[in-house]
């Protein structure tokens, strides 16, 4: 399979979920898959790189928990996606978002996974005990993203619970993130330091719910405090603040942040390991140090996956008491022998979790997500209330188009090459755009289908002022036309609904059909997708030409190119100028069946694509709207200083 892992961060290993990806991903190639990685970061091999994107307010507490948020890019979704088998989503971000639909507009299958647990947010804030606000984070999370997908993978039964408790309709599947083979027990001679001390490690975050300050609590009540050596192994807000609390302890706490192979010798080297956190959706650093035979001791909380592990009494605390912990740790210190036989127990059931049988079971889920898909295609999302509330059914969109009379027709034109006008402005300003070869356009007598390359999010305005003054309509997918605020003006310039069912579909077809022979424009995207910038023609989908051979009409291919101009012309025009070209008008080859010829006019009108892309462009031909683009300049400077009250000389 060709898989494709989305996740914000993939480099530093300073959390689970990082770690988890990256063990994923490394098992996944050794079974012989292509995985490709989609992440912020450095380049690696079989990795697409994006930007980092930077919370204003938030950024600095973000930093310090040592995570950060990738920055979504078009051109590195379709480079990840666009031939894979399956699309794997890590977290509920803005970046996962994105994806998510650019996905479905590849016709990707998506799974995702719950790695996130809204504990993890609410403690950092100090709401960490209001059950009202992890609510809304649970809610929150399956509207905006889990409510998309039927599958969601989940590393522990309590997460899958709470998941079906706040209403998630998918299948949890649950499936460990699993541990490496590399830990294992090892017989490795103890650093000086910890020479005649008892060490206890815990492994993980510095931060509120991971609760360290309840383990430094427990050793001041410890019968045994002065031989007891913390070790911290993480980074964290709460360093800082732990380092203070630990000050009258007898042994120092050691805190550092330790590479794998560092880590492996400090869990060998270490007597128990405490795993605190009142919140922990697996606790993967429990299951290594239990891999290593370490006995460790684990806080009860109702919202810890890790206390599932645990094969004493004695190895649970009661959550956010340290007195309990105390007692536990000092149970351990009294029976070496016990712990070191209890230890060997834990090894043999971490051995069941290795990593190997994880990435078997998730080769299983894909390949049943897979098929899902191709049964059943997507899942439908749950609209929020905002969208249910104020915006209407998209079909009513093509309803509205099949029933224009000649004075609504009318009044569409009007308005429509009115905003054109506007448009012509702020394009020409802000994109330096040109139109090239619109004589062509004279050729064509009654209605059209145009396609072009979508490549900016205004393109369609400049499509419009390409065929300035003719009606024309673009088809949408539907969530265009349901977005809040800005679906109602895209409906009002003429958006199209693209149907999703064959009867909705034949219909559509039928009315585009009618438009078209009274003299409509119909505009396509065949890439279907937007990829912002994107320099070469991706395949394209048959739509348009079906429409076009289905009613007669000819095809006139449109691209835009960019040009990057150079001295005088750079400063006059910006980095970057935009120029559309437009191809002479390619009928159907009617003496060929329908399907036959659907097909010979979308690899004739790609190939004359192809060739207006590589005609190389000129800084001349940008002339005329360099003038139009300083005019334009020059005027809004004059009507600015005249309403400040400035004179110009």
């Amino acid at each position: 399979m060709r898989v494709a892992l989305v996740i914000d961060q993939f480099d530093s290993l300073n959390n689970g979920t990082t770690a988890t990806a990256r063990r994923c991903a490394e098992e996944l190639r050794a079974r012989g898959h292509t995985v490709t990685v989609l992440a912020c970061g450095l380049p690696e091999k079989d990795k697409i790189t994006t930007g980092k994107m930077r919370i204003p307010f938030f950024q600095p507490l973000i930093e310090k928990q040592g995570f950060c948020f990738a920055k979504g890019n078009d051109e590195a979704y379709y480079q990840a996606f666009h031939n894979a088998d399956i699309a794997h989503f890590y977290l509920p971000t803005w970046f996962c978002r994105r994806g998510e639909e650019i996905a479905r507009q590849l016709r990707v299958p998506t799974v995702a996974a719950f790695h996130l647990q809204p504990e993890n947010i609410t403690y950092s804030l100090g709401l960490g005990k209001s059950k009202r606000a992890n609510d809304i984070l649970y809610r929150y999370f399956y509207h905006s993203f889990y409510s998309r997908f039927r599958y969601i993978h989940c590393p522990s039964e309590m997460i899958a619970a709470e998941l079906k408790r706040h209403g998630y309709d998918a299948d949890c599947r649950v499936i460990s993130n699993g541990v490496s083979d590399l830990f294992r027990p090892r017989n490795i001679t103890r650093p000086p330091q910890f020479q005649g001390k008892f060490v206890v490690l815990m492994i993980g975050r510095l931060s509120a719910e991971k609760r360290q300050d309840l383990i430094i609590e427990a050793v001041r009540h410890s019968k045994y405090g002065d031989r007891i050596q913390l070790v911290f192994a993480g980074r964290g807000p709460k360093e800082n603040k732990y380092r203070r609390m630990s000050r009258s302890l007898a042994n120092a706490p050691l805190f550092g942040f330790y590479s794998q192979e560092e880590l492996l010798e400090l869990i060998n080297a270490s007597d128990l390991y405490v795993h605190a956190s009142d919140a922990e959706i697996e606790g993967i650093s429990c299951i290594e140090a239990m891999a290593c035979g370490v006995t460790p001791v684990i806080s009860n909380s109702e919202f810890a996956a890790t206390k599932s592990f645990a094969l004493h009494p004695c190895s649970l605390f009661r959550a956010g008491d340290a007195g309990s912990l105390a007692e536990r740790i000092d149970y351990w210190i009294e029976h070496p022998q016990e712990r070191l036989e209890t230890g060997r127990l834990y090894a043999q059931k971490a051995d069941q979790m290795r990593v190997g049988h994880c990435a078997e079971e998730l080769e299983a889920l894909y390949r049943e997500v897979i098929a899902d898909y191709r049964s059943n295609g997507y899942k439908r999302p749950v609209e929020s209330r905002l969208r249910r509330a104020t915006h209407p059914d998209a079909d009513w969109v093509n309803l509205a188009y099949a029933k224009m009379t000649f004075f609504k027709r009318t009044l569409f034109s009007a308005f429509t090459n009115f905003l054109t006008l506007i448009a012509y402005v702020v394009d020409s300003v802000f994109f330096g755009f040109k139109v090239k070869g619109k004589k062509a356009l004279k050729k064509v007598r009654g209605g059209a289908v145009t396609v072009m390359n979508h490549v900016h999010p205004l393109d369609c305005t400049m499509v419009k002022i390409a065929v300035f003054p003719r009606r024309i309509h673009f088809t949408s997918l539907r969530r265009n036309l349901e977005l809040p605020f800005v679906g109602w003006l895209i409906r009002f310039c003429g958006a199209l609904s693209l149907p999703t069912g064959l009867r909705q579909m034949v219909w559509f077809q039928k009315q585009l059909r009618r438009g078209l022979k009274r003299g409509d424009w119909v505009h396509y995207y065949p890439e279907g997708l937007l990829v912002c910038n994107h320099r070469e023609l991706r395949p394209f989908y048959a739509g348009a030409f079906f429409t076009a051979v289905d009613s007669n009409c000819p095809v006139i291919p449109m691209v835009i190119t960019f040009l990057c101009p150079r001295g005088i012309w750079r400063l006059a025009s910006g980095k970057r100028r935009m120029l559309l070209s437009i191809g002479d008008p390619q009928y159907p080859d009617r003496a060929l069946s329908h399907k036959d010829a659907v097909r010979e006019l979308t690899e004739r009108t790609g190939e004359i694509m192809q060739r207006m892309m590589n005609e190389p462009a000129s800084a001349e031909e940008f002339s005329l709207s360099m003038v139009v683009r300083l005019a334009c300049f020059l005027f809004l400077t004059m009507q600015v200083c005249r309403l400040l009250g400035f004179r110009l000389i």
